[in-house]
């Protein structure tokens, strides 16, 4: 038997079908799914650089070790000859600062100072001394006092090789007994 219906018919029962079928997907049916959300935030990073100094060669507790030599040579105990001395040229350290730092240095009066006065002194005698001057330029038109604060300059030619203005000059007494003579100063740098 072979059964027509109408189209009206057809077509209401197949929009209750998909009607529920609908109905059906989108609560579930019974099905789980897994739940998706997606959130998002922001975090912020940064680093802080300092302008400041590397000293190459750094020991423990900030000693740096030996800076160079302020060497016046050799001379007749006689001799009442002016010498000078620098450690700029021959520098141990390497010093590397930020351009346009402001750098400083104090030198403290050495093992040997008196009056306000460095000397030089031929081993454990305090009777056999040299004065001496320290100063920042070769002429030592300009004096490094016993712990007066002496600034570097610090620019793009020197900033890998900051050389200390180091300079001394002494005249000599005549008359003195001979032997070698010396003094040991400590510079601070502070940046």
């Amino acid at each position: 038997m072979i059964m027509v219906l109408p189209m009206q018919t057809h077509s209401a029962k197949m929009r209750r079908f998909l009607a529920a079928l609908l109905v059906l997907v989108a609560s579930g049916g019974g099905l789980s799914l897994p739940a998706r959300a997606e959130t998002s935030a922001q975090f912020d990073v940064s680093a802080s650089i300092e302008p400041g100094c590397r000293v190459d060669g750094l020991g423990g507790a900030g000693d740096a070790g030996l800076i160079g030599t302020l060497d016046f040579g050799t001379d007749s105990s006689l001799s009442t000859a002016t010498h000078s001395a620098t450690t700029t040229a021959a520098q141990a350290i390497r010093l590397r600062c930020t351009p346009g730092l402001g750098l400083s240095m104090t030198v403290d009066g050495g093992s040997h100072a008196a009056s306000g006065q460095r000397h030089l002194q031929r081993g454990g005698d305090a009777s056999a001394r040299i004065a001496y001057q320290l100063c920042r330029d070769a002429a030592c038109s300009q004096p490094i006092a016993i712990g007066g604060v002496t600034g570097v300059a610090v620019d793009a030619a020197n900033a890998e090789d900051v050389r200390l203005p180091l300079h001394a000059l002494l005249t000599l007494p005549g008359g003195l007994a001979p032997g070698v003579y010396d003094d040991r100063l400590t510079v601070t740098l502070t940046w």
